[in-house]
């Protein structure tokens, strides 16, 4: 479990690590340097910038998600391994027909109750995880809009 766990960890750091807004600096600053007339390219970096940061928490927010997923799958093996054994103990007793018929019922109703609880566990992780990401571009959206008006200003032109 621990070298799942371990495998887990270090995905997950390497995920992380693809920060989107630190390879495209270099960008930014050469787009800041061209001139083209009726754009204020000042306000068209700041505002890529901007949409940049919120694509990489979004990015942030989904990550998390892939990592709660994970996490609850390994203890969600850890637990049907627990559950298996304690099955199997019970099975090996042994008894009569009817008493192994009953148990096998017992642990195919508790499988059943089981997987539709895990199920909407899943599903919650995963919309939650959907939820943030999305919101941190929800956020970006009005004030974007809003840039582009700015960008197809002229900067104010000294001294005038």
């Amino acid at each position: 479990m621990a070298d799942v766990s371990q495998l887990m960890s270090e995905w997950t750091k390497a995920i992380a690590s693809l920060d989107v807004t630190k390879g495209s600096e270099g960008l930014m600053n050469l787009l800041a340097g061209v001139k083209v007339p009726g754009v204020n390219m000042d306000a068209l970096v700041a505002s890529q910038r901007d949409n940049l940061e919120a694509v990489s928490a979004a990015n942030r927010a989904a990550l998390e998600g892939i990592k709660a997923v994970g996490e609850w799958q390994i203890k969600l093996m850890h637990e049907a391994m627990q559950e298996l054994t304690a099955a199997i103990d019970g099975l090996a007793k042994g008894g009569s027909p009817q008493a192994i018929v009953a148990m096998e019922t017992e642990l195919a109703r508790k499988a059943f109750a089981t997987a539709v609880g895990q199920m909407r566990e899943l599903a919650e992780i995963v919309v939650k995880a959907n939820q943030q990401a999305t919101e941190a571009i929800v956020r970006r959206i009005p004030a974007s809009i809003d840039e582009i008006k700015d960008v197809l200003k002229m900067p104010p032109t000294p001294g005038a």
